[in-house]
């Protein structure tokens, strides 16, 4: 499959290049920016913003398609996705730089790259997950459509070795307008009953996850 670019009102959704180092660097060195992201290093380093660009640069683009965001000319944040082929669907996984929070960049970008997704790999599903107590996150994921189907009770340890709950949404498409089919595991999600919704629809991602 072939690496594609993608245009918004304001962003360019593009594959990584070499050059997004510093820019990588700048934004993910931001310890409220990995407040819920517990798979980024704290401190992160050079280093570490090193390997994060080589590593979106080379995975295959036909199972793990990682975007870089980016708004005149600066690398703002990631949309990436993991594809599961055989069963039309895939995670959902995204994370933008504290400067930029608030101004709708965010669901700018992902919407853009659901709707590319959709198409290009004929999804029949798309699931996420974050930290429950993450409210914008939450609140993208409901803005895009998805409805939480679970939340996973100590789920992982966070930054500070606390347990972690996880809340799980997905989204089924009929089509790539974000039409949804309304049967079971489709329902807001009320911690109170949550659990009755089938497990074995989540898959765990945690090696990748937001990036």
């Amino acid at each position: 499959m072939t690496r594609t670019e993608l245009r918004t009102q304001r962003l360019l959704l593009r594959p990584f290049h070499a050059a997004d180092v510093d820019d990588a660097l700048a934004y993910r060195s931001d310890e409220e920016f990995a407040r819920y992201l517990p798979h980024v290093p704290r401190p992160f380093s050079r280093r570490d913003a090193e390997a994060f660009v080589a590593r979106n640069m080379s995975e295959p683009w036909d199972r793990l398609p990682t975007f870089a965001v980016v708004q005149n000319g600066t690398l703002i944040g990631t949309v990436n996705f993991e594809v599961d082929p055989e069963k039309k669907s895939a995670m959902l996984g995204y994370a933008f730089g504290r400067i930029w929070w608030g101004q709708g960049l965010a669901i700018e970008a992902v919407r853009a790259a659901v709707t590319w997704a959709a198409q290009a790999f004929g999804l029949r599903r798309l699931w996420a997950s974050t930290d429950t107590r993450n409210h914008r996150s939450r609140r993208l994921l409901e803005n895009l459509g998805m409805q939480c189907e679970v939340i996973r009770e100590g789920d992982h340890r966070g930054p500070e070795g606390d347990l972690v709950d996880e809340a799980v949404y997905g989204l089924e498409f009929l089509h790539p307008s974000f039409k949804r089919t309304q049967g079971e595991g489709m329902r807001p999600c009320d911690k109170a009953d949550c659990w009755t919704t089938a497990r074995s629809s989540v898959t765990q991602a945690r090696a990748h996850g937001s990036r």
